[in-house]
């Protein structure tokens, strides 16, 4: 047993409570709520709230930074990391740097790691192809989970997670952004009704990284083993649209999609996309798009542009996601140093912040299991639009 900590008042941003929205109560919702799953009743769903959960980081071929969030926080005490033995080479390297970075061991074997951890809590970010997968058996095993994006490659398997979660009766929190503090402000804008009623959204989310030699280069080409090759709509789609939902609170009902531009060599020689531009149905009659991709270090000052405009009935908003920040030029910057820096470094752990609140009560988290299948529903439905040339519907759970 962990040796108790001092409770931790979390605070709570005032646009992250719930928010009625009177001018949209009057409007019809074209989505019914999905029916409700009594979870089973377990020992843990009757106890109290302990004073740390214990988390068990499962697997950092993806990202450390999700397991990271959690060091050093009050109401956690991280206490291992592991993985299933037969993963490649390179994950078990990760896996053994994100071990040291914690203080913790690293422990191939998830299940005997699980019964000698007693985890109250999954960290589950190894390759996407593996999301589903381990998250299931982390919930199976009654933790709660706390999982890298993209949700998981096929609506199916993300509806296996939702159904494993739900059935478990344990919380499942999606990893994602939209702690940030300008779309924070957006939200709170937007429900206290400033604009009106809101009638479009667009995001732009191009991240200025690169991806090997370019489309028209004559270099050669060594690909690293850990490339995973993902195209950017699918992993990185989930940003833009969970900005739309959490700032509107609606979902998307249909998709039109463009992807066939290419910047990179290995994306267009496999097939998966560098940029995607999206056009959106929205509940409510409201209309959505956006553009996101990868467009290469030399296209940006900062880490790219991101950026979301609202417009409404009454008033329209331009939030630039990266603010509030500071830019810096001086000497000595390498060339690849971004000169425009965030000023805000606590998005994360608002987000760990908030799943505390969730655990304690019971609640929702920032992204819920059902609220990141829609995205890789919606997400589903926008490429399988670029093959077809036709918008696609988007598919609820069945």
């Amino acid at each position: 047993m962990s040796s108790p900590a001092p409770s931790a008042t979390v605070a709570i941003p005032p646009c992250l409570a719930p928010m009625r929205w009177r001018r949209f109560r009057s409007r019809k919702r074209q989505r019914t709520p999905p029916p409700r799953v009594r979870p089973h009743t377990s020992r843990r769903a009757v106890m109290s709230s302990p004073e740390r959960y214990r988390v068990l980081a499962l697997s950092a071929a993806k990202h450390d930074y999700v397991a990271l969030a959690f060091k050093n926080h009050p109401r956690f005490q991280v206490v291992g990391v592991s993985d299933d033995p037969s993963a490649a080479d390179w994950v078990h390297e990760s896996n053994e740097q994100l071990a040291s970075d914690l203080g913790v061991s690293y422990e191939p074997g998830i299940d005997e790691a699980i019964a000698r951890h007693h985890p109250d809590v999954a960290v589950v970010s190894p390759e996407a192809a593996r999301h589903a997968s381990l998250s299931v058996r982390a919930a199976r095993a009654g933790l709660h989970v706390v999982q890298d994006k993209p949700m998981a490659p096929t609506v199916a398997d993300c509806d296996a997670i939702v159904e494993a979660v739900e059935r478990a009766g344990v919380r499942f929190l999606l990893w994602n952004r939209n702690t940030q503090p300008a779309i924070e402000e957006a939200r709170r804008v937007v429900h206290a009704g400033e604009i009106g009623e809101p009638r479009a959204i667009h995001v732009d989310f191009f991240f200025c990284k690169d991806a090997g030699v370019l489309l028209d280069s004559d270099e050669s080409e060594v690909i690293p083993d850990s490339w995973l090759s993902e195209g950017e709509l699918t992993v990185e789609g989930i940003y833009p649209l969970a900005y739309m939902r959490h700032i509107l609170g609606l979902d998307a009902v249909r998709a039109f999609g463009r992807a066939s531009a290419h910047f990179f060599r290995r994306h267009a020689e496999r097939g998966v996309e560098d940029i995607a531009t999206v056009s959106l149905e929205m509940e409510g009659g409201v209309i959505g798009s956006l553009c996101s991709g990868r467009i290469g270090r030399p296209s940006h000052p900062n880490i790219g542009e991101l950026r979301v405009h609202v417009v409404g009935s009454t008033g329209a908003l331009v939030i630039a996601e990266p603010r509030p920040e500071v830019a810096v030029h001086t000497r000595g910057l390498a060339p690849d140093d971004y000169r425009n820096r965030r000023t805000d470094e606590e998005t994360d752990r608002r987000q760990v912040d908030l799943l505390v609140r969730a655990l304690d009560t019971g609640g929702d988290t920032l992204l819920t299991a059902r609220q990141g299948r829609h995205i890789v529903a919606t997400v589903t439905a926008a490429l399988q639009s670029a093959r077809t040339g036709r918008p696609c519907d988007v598919t609820r759970p069945s």
